[in-house]
């Protein structure tokens, strides 16, 4: 999945598209998925869906899974929510927009990780200001999970070494043994950047582009959820 995302992000349509434009695109959706409405996250989903499929040209069958995966994940979070201890009546409506409001800032997360190499968003980073301790954290953390994409992959290499016997106690030693191993890498990795005194680099991004007509319809979206949310309000 990690690598998948990965590959797809340099892959797609709006791969050189500015990302500090994106940053700023997505920081506006997310803020907007948590203070607004139901309609407006509603219209929100739709539009990501847009961008995704139709100017990013991501496959619409794995983006359907994509979205199905994050629902149901957050359904399954949210399930607690529905149960009552003391008899109290459980407003279902409230949960509902929680899980609405989580699956919208999924799903725009989603969009940014979807359509934006990791050095390009390093770099918009830098360009924004963001102290260095910070990127060169990300850029550790992105390394990291390729690591734990290897030692998942070589779990499920091992399960079916055995056949697929089902045995959760030989299978907790395994999952056990592959984190350790991926940690003690991890580890190593640092060390040896330290030892030759490696310092992070993030290279600039110049052939970044921003056609005007994205910039025009992000604006105008942006508009026209403002003005659907403020009839929204003022009928309700």
């Amino acid at each position: 999945m990690v690598s998948w995302l990965d590959e797809w992000a340099y892959r797609n349509r709006l791969a050189k598209l500015r990302a500090t434009f994106k940053l700023t695109f997505s920081f506006i959706l997310l803020i907007w998925a948590m203070i607004g409405t139901n309609v407006g996250r509603l219209l929100t989903i739709g539009w990501m869906l847009i961008w995704l499929i139709v100017y990013a040209r991501l496959p619409w069958h794995v983006c359907l899974r994509v979205c199905l995966l994050m629902a149901l994940v957050i359904l399954w979070s949210s399930a607690p929510l529905l149960l009552s201890f003391d008899g109290a009546a459980v407003d279902v409506s409230y949960v509902g927009t929680i899980w609405l409001r989580a699956f919208t800032c999924s799903l725009v997360l989603f969009f940014l990780a979807a359509t934006t190499p990791f050095f390009r968003l390093a770099c918009a980073l830098q360009t924004l200001r963001i102290p260095r301790v910070l990127i060169e954290l990300l850029l550790l953390t992105y390394r990291f999970i390729f690591m734990l994409e290897k030692a998942a992959r070589e779990l499920f290499v091992t399960v079916r070494v055995r056949q697929g016997e089902r045995n959760w106690r030989i299978a907790s030693l395994a999952i056990a043994q592959l984190l350790r191993h991926t940690l003690h890498q991890y580890e190593a990795m640092v060390i040896a950047q330290r030892a030759r005194h490696v310092s992070f680099t993030v290279p600039r991004c110049t052939d970044e582009q921003l056609p005007k007509r994205y910039v025009i319809e992000a604006s105008l979206g942006i508009v026209v959820l403002f003005i659907v949310e403020g009839l929204y309000v003022a009928v309700s």
